[in-house]
């Protein structure tokens, strides 16, 4: 009984929600403009009623995504249209609206704002023949305006992803500013664009991602290049495909000397700067990539880290370590300041360095490498069943799960496959050791860190994602020698040296630990070189570009 008494319960609230929202007049015809307010105000007064007796508010099949808000915004207005008067838009609406038609100078998309639907309601209110305007759809656009004002503003401010991931999501419970308030005071004032400007992110970088989409825009817009063609297999015309971008680029100088190949190998090797790729002018697989890049391609980079600008903090710390993990580079600020910065090596693709944040606890000199499970499983116990002399000669111990010691000549390796493997590998200290001489201690849940290398030759590639996860930095010396100096009377540089000179294993704990962050961003504006724009190594940017376009 009580379940037919809930299904005829439930049939009647659905019939009832149908009702209110099919049941919604497709025109009121106003001839009077003196008329037109009221029968406005009327129209939106019963799309308003949709919300009180379904909970949800659809205007046009849209369903607006801050229907509590603009129901609030409505009462206090008594009901009243924002944005028309008379038939016709306000001046608040014409101000809001000509920044929506220009979301993009935000690196947003006016689309997200209903605007090509607003657009169409404006239009088609307006019968040119007869001069009688359709309050109905003036009602429309103007719900859909209001509701385009708080979702605008929270894309401003918090962006449209989850924080540290690339899911979409409506962040406006986050937003720091009471919206309602907000909204009043500046339909009031008229001040549109000053408000939204204060909603961005305050980060100097955002600010020049911004100023650098627009250059970009004017500069390539109008005239974008062709891209190499994916499938392409005939050479003679991969060639001239290649030649013709290069040209469009601006790569390709006629006037350097030497033979057509010379001069396209050239091109080829700016290109590959431009983009901090191997500039050994071949069409290697990261260069197709990048070739393969439309303007709207890099136009739409720009626009994806201005994103990731409004997921991060309002403020970083004064003195902190960043790692930014496609520019294969640390850089280490100091009260503000930038105080040294070095090249790094990062993860494969297929084992990448991790988004975190966290703070350096101490310094280990002449650490161990304990290897992680999957590398022992994966990497080495392949090569022990070949080999068991590679553990002698890359200096490992082998432990048993307690932490004991066992002899390697003990142990049949060829007992022991990926899913059972009862021992771990712990490397020597030294100068051979994986870590180098130096390991820069955090806590965090993936145990990767930052540490000196015994492969400092890879410092000298321009393409550095070649470690399983780990940081491996070039001038860590000079990063040991600042995170001391707060300690600097009880341990000094010279005696970080001498420590250095014993060749023993010693823990540094810091005075002041320093907070660590790596991010992603594949665009930066630098005071030098201007916007930089890199190799989306992680494929990251690939898989924002189908969540947000």
């Amino acid at each position: 009984m009580k379940t037919l008494l809930g299904f005829i319960f439930f049939t009647f609230a659905l019939s009832t929600c149908r009702m209110c929202h099919t049941d919604a007049p497709k025109a009121d015809i106003v001839e009077k403009p003196e008329e037109m307010d009221a029968h406005v105000n009327k129209q939106i007064g019963y799309q308003l009623h949709q919300k009180d007796t379904s909970g949800v508010l659809h205007v046009c099949g849209k369903i607006l995504k801050t229907k509590d808000f603009v129901h609030a915004a409505y009462k206090t207005s008594d009901g009243e249209s924002f944005w028309t008067h008379l038939g016709k838009l306000n001046t608040q609406a014409d101000t809001f609206l000509a920044i929506l038609h220009h979301a993009s100078d935000y690196g947003l998309l006016p689309k997200d704002y209903q605007v090509p639907l607003i657009d169409s309601l404006l239009k088609s209110a307006l019968d040119p023949k007869t001069k009688t305007v359709n309050a109905v759809n003036l009602a429309e656009a103007d719900l859909l305006l209001t509701d385009a004002f708080f979702v605008f503003s929270t894309h401003l401010n918090k962006g449209r992803l989850r924080s540290d991931t690339i899911l979409p999501s409506f962040n406006i419970k986050e937003m720091k500013y009471n919206l309602d308030s907000l909204f009043q005071s500046v339909h009031k004032k008229g001040n549109y664009r000053q408000c939204f400007d204060s909603l961005e992110p305050k980060q100097e970088q955002y600010h020049l991602l911004k100023a650098e989409l627009q250059k970009f825009r004017e500069r390539w817009e109008a005239h974008p290049w062709d891209t190499i063609p994916k499938d392409e297999k005939d050479t003679a015309a991969l060639y001239h495909a290649l030649k013709r971008m290069l040209v469009q680029t601006r790569d390709y100088d006629s006037t350097v000397k030497g033979n057509d190949s010379v001069k396209l190998s050239k091109a080829l090797k700016l290109f590959q700067k431009r983009y901090y790729l191997e500039t050994d002018g071949k069409l290697g697989k990261n260069t197709l990539r990048l070739l393969h890049m439309s303007t709207t391609d890099r136009i739409r980079q720009i626009e994806m880290n201005m994103e990731r600008w409004r997921q991060e903090p309002v403020h970083y710390a004064k003195s902190y370590v960043l790692v930014n993990i496609p520019q294969f580079e640390m850089k280490l600020i100091d009260n503000d300041t930038l105080y040294m910065q070095s090249p790094v090596v990062v993860g494969l693709p297929d084992k990448p360095t991790p988004l975190l944040s966290s703070q350096i606890q101490y310094i280990m000199l002449y650490p161990y490498w304990n290897v992680p499970n999957s590398i022992a499983t994966k990497e080495m116990l392949p090569i022990l069943k070949r080999d068991t002399s590679y553990l002698r000669k890359k200096n490992f111990d082998v432990m048993d799960w307690h932490g004991n010691i066992v002899d390697p000549a003990t142990i049949n390796w060829k007992n022991y496959s990926i899913k059972y493997l009862p021992y771990r590998f712990r490397q020597r200290e030294g100068e051979d050791n994986s870590l180098g001489i130096m390991k820069f201690n955090f806590n965090n849940k993936y145990g990767v860190y930052l540490h000196d290398t015994n492969s400092k030759r890879f410092f000298k590639r321009d393409v550095r994602a070649l470690s399983h996860g780990c940081m491996r930095l070039e001038k860590y010396m000079e990063l040991a020698k600042y995170l001391i100096l707060p300690d600097s009377v009880k341990y000094p540089v010279d005696s970080l040296l001498t420590d250095i000179l014993k060749e023993k294993q010693k823990q540094v704990n810091l005075k002041k630990q320093i907070p660590i962050y790596t991010k992603y961003f594949t665009a930066i504006v630098d005071e030098q070189q201007g916007l930089m724009l890199f190799m989306d190594i992680y494929r990251r940017d690939e898989l924002m570009e189908k969540v947000l376009y």
